[in-house]
């Protein structure tokens, strides 16, 4: 008889830790015990429960998650595998952080609800049993952190939130889910590839993300560079930027600071062959890099990490999405 799977699973606040008071309002109140109470656990697995805190995501900083990181890595060296429950806010740019920043080879699988307990569709006790089965299959080894939220397996570096209230809302633009599980059952549908990492010390660089649209003035760059280590500016279509952005960003570039260029379109590439003030050639020619097919948030979250393991922006954006 095979010896069980011995997973952890780490609790970060989130819906998943919410329960409706008197007024019908959403309130953090279940610790990582309480979510396994009401999880059914799969055959083979013991669960061994931690928390990081009772927290909106909205108020996780690039820090924090650095720290949660640190937490899940030194679980990963003594566990089979970890599981983090995370609200589903910032979901995607902790679980980015966590793939980057971790080096092992053992699963960690976040996952949250987009319902509190005691709602008639509460989804966090199915989306705690998948990813604990995702966490104990052993092909679960060597991807990076997994995203596991219902009956699909997203990659940490490509998964994004595409809804703000549907019970499903994540999504991978660019490729789709890696796996899905059925009946507790976990089929990859792709081969594992060895995830970028970084030697991270710290995540405290200032890289704020800034949207460009139609006629945006030049005055939100502005703003934006003040103080910042780094940019990211989710661009329009194929990452194009208003022409009048284009000298200051450029100037940036000649200052030392890195400046990101994605697509605000939420899938494709921000690459692409046109010319004239804020095309493509034009970025290029002023040093912006582009982000290629990452979302805007995973390519802040990846330049805080570049920035914080003293790596070199280029170098890391140059390489293809993992």
């Amino acid at each position: 008889m095979s010896s069980p799977a011995r997973l952890a699973l780490v609790a970060t606040g989130g819906t998943i830790a919410c329960t409706l008071d008197a007024d019908g309002r959403a309130v953090r109140t279940l610790a990582a015990d309480d979510l396994l109470a009401a999880t059914i656990v799969p055959a083979g697995v013991e669960v061994t429960t931690t928390n990081f805190g009772l927290m909106p995501s909205w108020d996780l900083t690039p820090p924090a998650m650095l720290e949660l990181a640190r937490r899940v890595e030194k679980l990963a060296a003594d566990f089979d595998g970890v599981v983090v429950t995370h609200g589903t806010d910032t979901l995607e740019e902790t679980a980015t952080l966590l793939s980057l920043a971790i080096r092992t080879p053992v699963p960690v699988v976040v996952t949250g609800a987009m319902r509190a307990s005691g709602e008639p569709d509460a989804d966090g006790p199915a989306n705690i049993a998948t990813a604990l089965a995702v966490a104990a299959d052993p092909a679960s080894h060597g991807r990076g952190t997994l995203v596991a939220f219902g009956d699909e397996v997203h990659l940490a570096t490509r998964v994004s939130k595409r809804h703000s209230s549907a019970l499903l809302p994540f999504g991978s633009p660019a490729t789709g889910p890696v796996g899905v599980v059925h009946d507790g059952t976990v089929t990859f549908l792709a081969p594992p590839v060895p995830p970028t990492t970084y030697d991270v010390t710290h995540a405290h660089a200032d890289v704020p993300l800034v949207v460009a649209c139609a006629g945006a003035p030049v005055r939100l760059a502005r703003a934006a560079l003040d103080g910042a280590d780094g940019l990211v500016v989710a661009g329009m279509g194929l990452g194009h930027l208003p022409s009048p952005w284009m000298d200051l960003l450029g100037d940036a570039v000649r200052r030392g600071v890195p400046v990101v260029r994605a697509t605000r379109t939420g899938a494709g590439p921000a690459a692409g062959r046109y010319s004239g003030p804020g095309g493509d050639i034009d970025a290029e020619e002023r040093g912006l890099m582009s982000a290629g097919h990452r979302t805007p948030a995973a390519a802040r979250i990846e330049l805080i990490c570049v920035l914080g393991a003293g790596a070199d922006p280029a170098e890391a954006f140059a390489r293809p999405l993992p």
